[in-house]
């Protein structure tokens, strides 16, 4: 008998502990993704300044946003050679327009000075520690 509740405590302690890690720690999605995307897509239109990512990606060089899933699935943003604080401004505040469009509640947004990549001649890459300017939490309203 005390054989069989110790295995039922242990089982109702493994799903619950699988259930606490699940809702805690979210795993993003495609959703995730897409949503992101959109927003990035938002920002980008109304921000205007951005260079052309296929340009950057090769020389390292002009100002860029790349979009990814955060930590819970919240959009975050990466954004580089924007230094300027009222361009900044105008990336947050159109941010925070595009949030409701792209079904989002929140976005992080991280400026950096530059990217410190280099690139060698073979086609490889190494990547130095980067100056973050700003880091802004952005929230729909």
């Amino acid at each position: 008998m005390i054989k069989h509740v110790i295995r039922g405590v242990a089982l109702v302690g493994a799903c619950v502990l699988s259930f606490l890690l699940w809702t805690a720690f979210h795993i993003p999605n495609t959703q995730d993704i897409d949503i992101a995307n959109a927003l990035a897509d938002e920002v980008s239109t109304h921000y205007g300044q951005f260079h052309p990512r296929p340009e950057v990606n090769k020389t390292s060089l002009g100002k860029v946003l790349y979009p990814h899933p955060g930590p819970g699935g919240t959009p975050t943003f990466v954004i580089y050679e924007v230094t300027d604080p009222i361009e900044r401004a105008s990336i947050v505040a159109a941010t925070r327009q595009a949030l409701g469009k792209a079904h989002a509640r929140t976005a992080t947004l991280k400026f950096y000075e530059r990217q410190n990549v280099t690139h060698f001649e073979g086609g490889g890459i190494r990547r130095g520690p980067e100056h973050l300017l700003e880091t802004d939490m952005v929230t729909a309203g």
